[in-house]
């Protein structure tokens, strides 16, 4: 039996913001694999989860073709992950953000369903993967309820470390199974040799 369009009523945030210095400057959402752009695979798979989608980036001309999404930037600005998750829970009005970077190829419409199901029935603020025993913190669900620790975090810290913000929370690490896939639905595209090895 065919599964519905959308499940969730959460936002889908993509963060497309980093500086990627170990691509020469080039954004990696905009990479080319199998012959489109990575954020454009992004959009399509979180389209199949989710009717809201934002994309966070402080480069927003990069993006302006996609006129269907929405596009915000960095309220605090170098930071790394945590200004375009202050931002995601900024600018959206729903109850939490599903958190994905930019940088995935692999990701799965049915690991990402099975994220959000489980968050809907586990009730947490942050509900995180664990696969193949690392957490994934970039491809998580935050709760709009942990955005004013979250900025007390940043207004108080020098290391903007999420692992560190994750200590004032109520989080919860949903185990994936690792089906033996040679493409992890987790992989980042972190420097060319990566790019390389996914082909």
């Amino acid at each position: 039996m065919e599964q519905p369009k959308n499940i969730s009523d959460l936002t889908a945030a993509i963060l497309a913001g980093g500086k990627n210095t170990r691509f020469s400057g080039k954004n990696k959402a905009k990479m080319i694999i199998n012959g489109r752009p990575l954020i454009e695979r992004t959009i399509d798979v979180l389209q199949a989860v989710f009717n809201d989608i934002i994309i966070i980036t402080n480069n927003k001309d990069e993006f302006g073709k996609y006129k269907h999404i929405r596009i915000a930037g960095d309220i605090y600005h170098n930071i790394g992950p945590l200004g375009g998750l202050h931002s995601a829970l900024r600018n959206t009005n729903k109850e939490a953000v599903f958190i994905v970077a930019s940088d995935m190829p692999g990701l799965s419409i049915d690991t990402i369903r099975y994220i959000v199901r489980n968050f809907e029935e586990t009730r947490c603020e942050v509900l995180i993967p664990r696969y193949q025993g690392y957490i994934e913190p970039l491809h998580a669900v935050y709760t709009r309820q942990v955005l004013g620790r979250l900025e007390e975090f940043i207004k108080s810290e020098r290391n903007y470390s999420i692992r560190e913000f994750l200590k004032l929370v109520d989080d919860k690490y949903l185990v994936i199974e690792d089906k033996g896939s040679s493409r992890s639905p987790f992989l980042n595209i972190n420097n060319p040799e990566d790019l390389q090895k996914w082909y």
